[in-house]
């Protein structure tokens, strides 16, 4: 048989083949398809279009050369780091399912907190704010080129220990996108500074590039190879390699002082502030950094003084994270027209948020004297630094005092569009209390709350007619891991809405 299949020469290899060929047509015609076997068939093979799409989703080994010679788009880099692993399958099916992947998985408990939250931001999407103004008139006058009072990076930086070197003294200013002449300092000897200089410069730089500049303005920072951001990276990296060289430490600031140079340029001709009058939203990756400056010079280096309280009191002190108040305050849709209340607001961190992310009026009251202290030095920090970066805020107001009692908080919760109240170390005398003032809201206010204040499954009947509760409808929803400061993992929040209309209902259908 070896011989017969090798020798092609052969004329009595001629029928052999045929007689194969002829019995294998009938095996192929034998197991007839039912036609809604056959179109199923036909609806799951793939066209030569579709094939070419999965092959550019997920390359093949063959083409994997040409694939890697090519840097990826900005697109798919940002999309293919942040897939779960071993997920090629997934995104070959269908390449428009990969935005979304990471929502109905538990993987994100096991990837980065940054990671996580860059992804969902992506993919979530919000109303736009027409009436929202971005820029700050004071920012960008040109009568206000003064100095004001801030808290540099530099000025927070602690002496390390051993001998003194020649990079202490290497300070570098960073240029911010408004028209005042105020710019940060900023110290490069690693170690000493509990901010990361070099990597947040970096970081400025980026912001301002994505949100201040046009396409066209942006080409000069975003050249791969010699633009303002390449620049900024090469001397950072070279930097972290040997951080007492002095060369390398003029390179970054040569490096920076290139960068401030152009943007000055740009705010001088205008640039700066006609792009920000075209835009009505911060991106969350802005927030976040702003948000980030303000509490590691306000709060981090006096934290310690938050730790002191009472267990088992309602004085419990924990932080819900940016990533988590930027999706639920999206979801009740609040706007700069309306008014935001955050009952027990720590260090005020949310309230500062929502006045930079949504612009809306945003109160907060807090009872302990330590939180009290550290909310106010946030408030100017943050006012002093949306001034350098050139955003106009909603108002900010922070009370001091018993929620319960304090009757500016009071009378501003009667005309409030959304209020939070993280209750999730609250007793339940507190909590009822809080029902009982919710009496007094105006129909379509939404509270926030880590526990619910309608019970599981109620439901209005005749016998719990006076129950307050029968005026919030409630809805529940899952935050993600890495989105409050007392656990890494994910948990419940609610969304009551004060409607008193639930009970005329109820009566009319008696």
């Amino acid at each position: 048989m070896a011989s017969l299949w090798g020798n092609k020469s052969k004329s009595a290899i001629k029928p052999v083949p045929a007689k194969i060929r002829i019995q294998r047509e009938p095996v192929a015609k034998k197991p007839e398809p039912l036609p809604s076997k056959l179109a199923s068939t036909l609806r799951h093979q793939q066209s030569p279009r579709s094939r070419d799409s999965s092959a550019r989703a997920s390359p093949s080994i063959s083409r994997a050369k040409s694939c890697t010679a090519t840097p990826p788009s900005e697109d798919y880099d940002s999309s293919s780091r942040l897939q779960p692993p071993k997920r090629k399958a997934v995104r070959q099916k269908s390449p428009s399912n990969k935005p979304i992947q990471w929502d109905d998985s538990d993987d994100d408990e096991t990837t980065s907190g940054e990671e996580t939250v860059n992804k969902r931001h992506k993919s979530s999407k919000r109303a736009v704010d027409l009436n929202r103004r971005l820029r700050s008139e004071k920012g960008f006058s040109e009568d206000d080129d003064g100095v004001f009072s801030m808290i540099h990076a530099a000025d927070i930086a602690v002496s390390g220990k051993g001998s003194r070197t020649v990079a202490e003294d290497i300070i570098v200013e960073l240029k911010y996108p408004s028209a005042s002449s105020q710019r940060e300092r900023y110290d490069l000897h690693f170690g000493k500074d509990k901010i990361d200089s070099t990597q947040e410069i970096l970081d400025v730089a980026k912001i301002v590039t994505d949100v201040y500049l046009t396409k066209e303005q942006a080409e000069p920072f975003l050249d791969p190879n010699q633009g303002f951001i390449r620049q900024l990276e090469k001397a950072k990296n070279l930097l972290s390699k040997d951080t007492l060289n002095k060369e390398l430490l003029n390179g970054f600031k040569i490096a920076v002082d290139r960068y401030n140079s152009q943007i000055e340029t740009l705010r001088k001709d205008g640039a700066l502030a006609r792009n920000l009058d075209d835009r009505h939203h911060l991106p969350f990756d802005m927030v976040r950094l702003i948000l980030r400056q303000v509490y590691d010079r306000a709060v981090s280096p006096k934290v310690d003084i938050l730790r002191r309280y009472q267990n088992g009191s309602d004085n419990v002190y924990g932080e819900l994270l940016p990533s988590l108040i930027s999706s639920v305050l999206a979801e009740t849709g609040l706007q700069s027209n309306q008014t935001f209340v955050d009952l027990g607001s720590g260090v005020g961190s949310v309230v500062l948020q929502a006045a930079l992310e949504f612009g809306s009026e945003s109160w907060g009251c807090e009872m302990m004297e330590n939180a009290c202290k550290l909310a106010d030095a946030q408030h100017k920090e943050f006012s002093a630094r949306c001034r350098l970066w050139g955003i106009e805020t909603g108002e900010v107001h922070l009370e001091r005092g018993d929620f319960l009692e304090n009757e500016k908080i009071k009378g501003i919760m009667k005309r409030a569009d959304v209020i939070l109240v993280n209750n999730q170390a609250f007793t339940s005398d507190l909590n009822q209390k809080l029902i009982d003032l919710f009496l007094d809201l105006k129909d379509g206010c939404k509270i926030i709350s880590l526990k619910s204040f309608v019970p599981h499954g109620h439901q209005i009947t005749p016998r719990n007619i006076s129950n307050p509760v029968n005026v919030l409808d409630v809805k529940a929803g899952r935050y993600y891991a890495k989105s409050v400061s007392w656990t890494d993992a994910g948990g419940s929040y609610f969304i009551a809405t004060k409607d008193a209309t639930r009970l005329r209902k109820f009566s009319e259908r008696r």
